[in-house]
């Protein structure tokens, strides 16, 4: 009996594979192709193979009973093979034989295929055939063949045919267990043995057979030994015993797993099952690490999405319901198909979220598995009835009347048809739709009959508290004309109540962010509402500065230096925007009394001062500003620089220019430049400080500054190599020329 198993070491023009057979003694086949000629020599038990080309791929490791390959980079890439077995042989191929109809003997030294038999004992050839050395003969051609070297056509190709056969019925869900056990009696030595026995050994795990799956398992083990599917067979066994309570076989084949395929998605499955023993036992610490350790380590999705669930279950049980919410939530929107998958357990989830109140995920794994069902399925109806109610108690009323709608539609005599009646009744009153259309219809109706009645005013009432329960804030104030003409003895409190339509407006408004709106309701019904620091906040935003200055007020009186500092501020800030400069000034000085940081506020003192004309108490103010050695200093200090240069008073332009470059230094940005260093350095008396800041310049500047920094430099330091470079700077022309003039006075 032969098998085979293909290994792709790595793809595109260069492939290496190893097929594993076992005819009496195992032995394994090693092929490696490429699209050009390579050379390969052997020394030893060595073979090592050269390319010009390094593949396009990334080339691993890879090693198997009688091989290991070794790739390695160097001024070419090689492939170094140790051949571990003293029986081997070597044979090297040109293109396919088909291909090229006459034979020329020769000894290959390159070839595009080259490939290595190795087996336990001497592969000795007991038909010696015929060797084809006549020159021009036509290569010998019999077609395709199968692994045991026959051509494939009549009865060797049936067992294929029912291989396939057989794969596509199990597909389909179909019970394929008799013919997989009619095709092992009719093919015990077809290639596709271990695959059809692998089947039966999914079939036998869904339909529970535990103590079968175990037996089955253990023997396809030692029979397909270098099967890829192994580590899946391995984590069957291991599932199986789990399943009938043997604890510690189950724990060995895990850990089996674990150790022997590292970083693959099976040992992250075996760590998650695993797991689950380990918290069945009562060892939740080291549950949870594995349980983390398989979802933050595989890059397999499902896998992830397993451990996940896992997770959320276990902190489900431990009615930490955030906590397991969170991972529900990721597994949904990374593979909600994964939830969806077992219907039956995606329904009990959706109920058991709505049980704790989680509605939406509820709802929208309900709705997803909706979709997935038809009207004849068991869980069909329930779901639908769940959804309307689900939908109901989560506040979504118009959603909760489609499922309502579609359920009677589709069940008008169900199950749940009287529960769902009495729900509708519930909704129709809650949905604003469906009050407008039929409980609106009605009071319009009444309205339009009555008019100027006691009857129609009632109903005027009964409009008024249905649109403030389904807080139409909006549409009571527009009533408001007709609110009035009400009698008191019908609506006693209407005075109060359209102040507190309004408040809770107001108040909606101000969550939403709609500051326009919000603040024309403050000021036109003079609400006095308890939220100041949105009503401040809004009130800045669309700059209505008195009313922001006017809450501010309410806490200046404050005994709490916090409140205070907090709420002087604010003030400073509505001041400001209201360009009362004065009261600014008076506001800062108050303010920087207890508040240790005021550096932002010196700043509004600062500007606020200059804005007055009061410039002696501005240059106070910017020396109090240094002790805060910010980049923001330097807006303030500019204004000092240019009025300075206004008045002529160059040495205080030329110490606050100085002041603005070593700001700008030390945060290595760089606003004012290059104005603040040609003032400094042309009125500083500190030639040398005046050469260092022209120097440092240099590099920062282009074009005519950077001439002119260049001729500064000439006259400080008396050098014509400064100059000379002027002379060559591009785009200039002002000090370009100077420079040359100058040039010419050396």
């Amino acid at each position: 009996m032969r098998f085979f198993l293909f290994f792709p070491v790595f793809l595109f023009a260069l492939q290496l594979n190893i097929d594993y057979g076992n005819a009496k003694k195992p032995y394994e086949v090693l092929t490696i192709y490429n699209k050009f000629p390579f050379e390969c020599s052997l020394k030893e038990k060595t073979f090592i193979c050269v390319f010009d080309k390094t593949p396009k791929t990334p080339v691993f490791k890879e090693e198997s009973r009688f091989f290991q390959v070794i790739p390695k980079f160097s001024k070419k890439f090689t492939i170094t093979i140790k051949i571990k077995s003293d029986n081997f042989k070597i044979f090297a191929f040109e293109d396919n034989l088909y291909k090229k109809p006459l034979i020329t003997p020769f000894r290959l030294k390159k070839a595009k295929k080259w490939v290595i038999v190795a087996n336990e004992q001497y592969l000795e050839n007991t038909n010696k055939g015929l060797d084809f050395y006549y020159k021009h003969a036509v290569y010998p051609y019999i077609g395709a063949i199968d692994e045991n070297l026959r051509p494939i056509r009549g009865e060797n190709a049936m067992d294929i045919a029912k291989y396939f056969e057989i794969l596509k019925a199990y597909k389909k869900g179909r019970d394929v267990l008799d013919e997989i056990d009619q095709f092992v009696k009719e093919y015990p030595n077809s290639i596709f043995l271990s695959d059809v026995l692998y089947l039966k050994l999914k079939i036998l795990d869904r339909e529970n057979q535990s103590e079968d799956v175990v037996q089955l398992g253990k023997e396809w083990i030692k029979k397909f030994a270098y099967s890829p599917k192994l580590p899946e067979v391995l984590l069957l066994i291991g599932e199986n015993y789990s399943k009938m309570g043997l604890i510690s076989d189950a724990s060995y084949f895990f850990n089996r797993i674990i150790t022997e395929y590292p970083n693959t998605k099976y040992a992250y499955k075996a760590m998650i099952y695993l797991a689950d023993q380990l918290y069945t036992m009562g060892d939740e610490k080291k549950a949870f690490k594995l349980y983390e350790k398989a979802l933050y380590s595989t890059k397999d999705m499902n896998v992830a999405s397993l451990a996940a669930l896992r997770l959320a279950q276990r902190y489900m049980d431990k009615g930490q319901v955030k906590k397991a919410i969170e991972y529900y939530e990721k597994i949904y929107k990374a593979n909600k198909e994964f939830l969806l998958k077992d219907k039956r357990k995606a329904y009990e989830l959706a109920k058991r979220l709505a049980s704790e109140k989680v509605y939406n995920l509820a709802i929208n794994i309900g709705e997803d598995l909706l979709k997935r069902l038809k009207k004849l399925d068991d869980l069909y109806e329930p779901l639908l009835y769940n959804l309307a109610l689900w939908s109901y108690e989560a506040g979504d009323y118009q959603k909760s009347l489609k499922f309502i709608n579609k359920y009677l539609k589709e069940f008008p005599y169900g199950d749940y048809s009287d529960n769902i009646k009495a729900l509708r009744d519930k909704v129709l009153f809650e949905v604003p739709e469906q009050n407008l259309t039929k409980k609106f219809q009605y009071i319009d109706k009444v309205l339009n009959e009555y008019k100027n009645t006691d009857i129609a005013k009632k109903a005027l009432v009964e409009k008024i508290k249905t649109l403030y329960k389904l807080k139409k804030y909006d549409e009571i104030l527009k009533l408001q004309k007709e609110i009035k003409n009400i009698p008191k003895k019908l609506f006693p409190q209407k005075d109060t109540f359209i102040k507190k339509v309004a408040s809770e407006y107001a108040k909606e408004l101000l969550e939403k962010g709609n500051c326009q709106k919000a603040i024309e309701l403050i000021k036109k019904y003079k609400l006095n509402l308890k939220e100041d620091e949105k009503v401040y906040s809004c009130a800045m935003k669309v700059k209505d500065c008195k009313l922001a200055s006017a809450i501010c007020n309410k806490y200046l009186d404050n005994p709490s230096d916090e409140v205070f500092v907090k709420w002087m501020k604010r003030k400073i800030e509505a001041l400001w925007c209201m360009r009362d400069y004065k009261n600014v000034v008076t506001a800062v000085d108050d303010l920087c009394q207890i508040e240790r940081n005021c550096h932002k506020y010196l700043m509004y003192k600062f500007f606020a001062l200059w804005n007055l004309g009061k410039y002696k108490q501005a240059l106070k103010t910017a020396q109090k500003l240094e002790k805060y050695q910010t980049i923001q200093n330097a807006d303030a200090y500019i204004k000092i620089v240019n009025w300075a240069m206004q008045n002529k008073d160059y040495l205080l332009a030329a110490t606050y220019a100085k002041k603005i470059i070593d700001l700008q230094n030390r945060f290595n940005a760089y606003p004012y430049s290059p104005f603040v260093d040609f003032v400094f350095a042309k009125y500083t008396k500190n030639k040398n400080e005046a050469i260092k800041v022209l120097e440092k310049l240099i590099p920062k500047v282009k074009g005519e500054d950077l001439a002119r920094a260049y001729f500064m430099l000439a006259n400080l330091t008396g050098k014509k190599d400064y100059l000379q470079k002027c002379l060559n700077v591009k785009d200039s022309k002002l000090w370009k020329g100077l420079c040359k003039d100058a040039l010419n006075l050396f």
